[in-house]
């Protein structure tokens, strides 16, 4: 009866070690910290490769919380490279192009406040919810950019730009030169 209860125990230590991971996930943030959450996976079939490069080009302003739906995505992204370690210190790149409805997000907390409607000024929704999120990525070494010609289309002045980005001539003139580098390219609409 002994031995049974010891090989019972041992059978669960076992099984719970090599419990799936995606069906009772624990998330991971290796680098940015509340966002792009990664279940590790060192068993998967395909890893991240060391010295990838990748644009990831933002066009939708779809939230995910309160900020950019590909501000997550780019979290996630850096945290799956880092945490394979196939992250910077092995080559990795990335960098965010914001054009389209993503422009408003590249701006300032007064180039946002500014270019916010009257209703959500009185609720004191005037901050832009992404800055917090697009320091921390700048600070992990992606580069961001937003397109100068989407800026001139909504009416937003260079000088009211975040200082996390950098205004590039156009999304389609950089989204050509960083392919031509060797950028893998993301959409994300």
């Amino acid at each position: 009866m002994k031995f049974h209860a010891i090989l019972t125990v041992a059978m669960l230590a076992v099984t719970t070690a090599f419990a799936d991971p995606t069906g009772d996930p624990q998330y991971k943030h290796p680098v940015i910290e509340n966002h792009g959450g990664i279940v590790v996976l060192p068993e998967a079939a395909h890893q991240p490769k060391r010295k990838s490069k990748v644009i990831l080009d933002i066009t939708s302003d779809g939230k995910s919380g309160s900020v950019v739906k590909g501000f997550d995505r780019a979290a996630l992204i850096l945290n799956q490279y880092t945490q394979a370690k196939a992250g910077w210190e092995n080559g990795f790149k990335m960098a965010i192009i914001l054009h389209g409805s993503a422009t408003k997000a590249a701006l300032s907390h007064e180039g946002f406040a500014k270019h916010t409607n009257s209703y959500l000024t009185d609720k004191g929704k005037t901050k832009n919810p992404n800055l917090e999120l697009m320091a921390g990525l700048k600070k992990a070494g992606v580069e961001i950019f937003v397109c100068g010609q989407a800026l001139a289309h909504h009416g937003y002045a260079t000088n009211e730009v975040a200082s996390e980005a950098k205004v590039a001539v156009s999304a389609a003139t950089l989204n050509i030169s960083l392919q031509m580098e060797g950028y893998a390219y993301l959409p994300f609409h």
